[in-house]
C-alpha cells in the first residue's frame, strides 16, 4: 500500500488544510488490483463507513430518498440539490416533498444554509402535482446552470413529462419552468438520468414512460442543447430494451459517449452502449462485469486518467443495497469495487450522485464528490452523506 502526499499542487492547499484540521477524516489509499485503475484516496477513510453527514433528516423527522443532483458552477461554487420529503408517506420512500439546495464556495468544506427551490415548493402547495423535484443539474459552457425537474403526479413515483429551470447567476435566481420537448408525451419522455457537457453541447439521457420500465418501446432517449440550455432537441433513441431503466451517461476516452442502464435480470453484468458520432448513432448493447452488482449507476467524468462508477450494490443477494464504488482507466472495464457504506441488514438505501470538482481551476479536475442516501431507521428513511474521492494516477504540477 502506497502513501504519496494527498495534496501536492498549490490548488489543493485549502482542502489539505481542512483535512489537517479534522484528523478523523483520514484518507485511505486503496491498493490497485492488477490491470485496473491507479490508486485512489477516499475521505473519510477506512471504508465502509457512513461518510460525512451532510443533511440530517433524522433530526427533523423527515426523509430524502432519491432525486439528488450536484453541479460545479464556473465560479467554482458547488450546488447540491436534494429532496425534503415526508417520512410517513411510503415510510420516507416517496416523492412527496420539495427540493432544497445548498452552496459551497470552498470545495465542499463548508455549506450554506438550505434554500428552498421556489418552483418545487409551489407545485407541492398548489396540489397541481404531487411534487416537482430536481433530478439532474449541469452547468453549460457559458455558465448557465440548468436544473431538470421531474414532475410527479403520485407519491408512488408515477410522473408526467419533465421541465427545466435555468439560472444565469450561479443558482441565486431561477427562470420559469420550460418543457424539454413541448411535443412529447410521457410515453416518449420520462425521467432525466444523466447529463454532461462536451465541446459546448449539453447531452441529457432520459428514459420514457410513467414509472420504472413501462416504456413506449424505444427505450432511453438522448436530447441535446447547442445553445446553452435555451432549447433541447431529440437526437436519438438508444438501443436498450423495455426492461432497461435507471441510467447514466458521460464522455470517455476524450470523445466517445457511453450510456449505462440497469436491468434487474442481471445486476452484475451491466448493459451499455457507445456513440462515436456525438449521439447520432449507437453501438449494439453490450455488457460489462461489475463484481459487487450495481443498481442506479452513476458515472463520473475522467479525473487523472480514472473514471468512477458508483451506486447501489444491486437489489438482491447478501450484499445488496450498499453503496459501492468502482474505478476504471477506460470507462468500460471495472475493478472489483469497494463498499463506501455497508448497512448491517442490507438497509443502506444508497441512491447517489456525483460531481467532479476543480474543473474551472488552473490545475483542472482534482477530486470527486459523491453524495448518497443512508438509512437512519434501518429501513427507508434517510439522511444524506458525502465522500470525497481522488485519483493519484498522475502527479499535478
Amino acid at each position: 500500500m502506497s502513501h504519496p502526499a494527498l495534496f501536492s499542487a498549490r490548488s489543493h492547499r485549502r482542502f489539505g488544510a481542512w483535512l489537517a484540521s479534522v484528523p478523523w477524516l483520514v484518507a485511505t489509499v486503496l491498493a490497485t488490483p492488477a490491470g485496473t485503475a491507479p490508486d485512489i484516496r477516499i475521505t473519510p477513510g477506512d471504508v465502509p463507513n457512513k461518510g460525512i453527514l451532510y443533511v440530517n433528516r433524522e433530526a427533523d423527522g423527515r426523509s430524502g430518498h432519491g432525486n439528488q443532483a450536484l453541479t460545479e458552477c464556473t465560479n467554482g461554487d458547488i450546488l447540491s440539490f436534494y429532496p425534503n420529503t415526508d417520512s410517513e408517506v411510503m415510510a420516507g420512500h416517496s416523492t412527496t416533498g420539495w427540493t432544497e439546495y445548498r452552496r459551497s464556495n470552498d470545495g465542499g468544506r463548508t455549506w450554506s444554509a438550505p434554500t428552498v427551490l421556489d418552483y418545487s415548493k409551489a407545485m407541492l402547495l398548489s396540489k397541481e402535482l404531487n411534487s416537482a423535484v430536481v433530478e439532474e443539474a449541469v452547468t453549460a459552457s457559458n455558465g448557465t446552470v440548468i436544473a431538470f425537474i421531474g414532475r410527479y403526479i403520485t407519491a408512488e413515483w408515477w410522473r408526467t413529462t419533465p421541465v427545466y429551470l435555468t439560472s444565469r447567476d450561479n443558482g441565486k435566481t431561477w427562470s420559469a419552468p420550460r418543457p424539454v420537448d413541448p411535443a412529447a408525451g410521457i410515453a416518449h419522455l420520462g425521467r432525466a438520468h444523466g447529463v454532461c457537457v462536451h465541446q459546448g453541447t449539453i447531452y441529457v439521457l432520459f428514459d420514457s414512460g410513467t414509472h420504472n420500465s413501462k416504456k413506449d418501446g424505444t427505450g432511453h432517449k438522448l436530447y441535446v442543447s447547442t445553445d446553452n440550455g435555451e432549447s433541447f432537441q431529440l437526437r436519438s433513441a438508444l438501443p436498450f430494451g423495455e426492461l432497461a431503466w435507471y441510467g447514466t451517461m458521460n464522455v470517455i476516452q476524450g470523445k466517445r459517449l457511453i450510456a449505462y442502464v440497469y436491468n434487474n435480470a442481471d445486476e452484475r453484468n451491466i448493459e451499455y452502449a457507445t456513440s462515436d458520432d456525438l449521439g447520432r448513432t449507437w453501438s449494439a448493447v453490450k455488457t460489462t462485469l461489475v463484481a459487487k452488482a450495481l443498481r442506479n449507476p452513476q458515472l463520473s467524468s475522467e479525473i487523472n486518467g480514472t473514471y468512477f462508477l458508483h451506486g447501489r450494490s444491486g437489489h438482491q443477494g447478501p450484499d445488496a443495497c450498499n453503496l459501492v464504488l468502482y474505478r476504471s482507466t477506460d470507462g468500460v472495464h471495472w475493478d472489483e469495487g469497494v463498499f463506501l457504506n455497508k448497512g448491517p441488514n442490507n438497509d443502506s438505501d444508497s441512491y447517489s450522485t456525483n460531481e467532479v470538482l476543480g474543473k474551472y481551476s488552473p490545475g483542472g479536475p482534482q477530486r470527486l464528490l459523491i453524495q448518497a442516501s443512508v438509512a437512519y431507521d434501518g429501513k427507508r428513511r434517510v439522511n444524506l452523506h458525502h465522500w470525497f474521492v481522488e485519483s493519484t494516477a498522475r502527479a499535478r504540477p
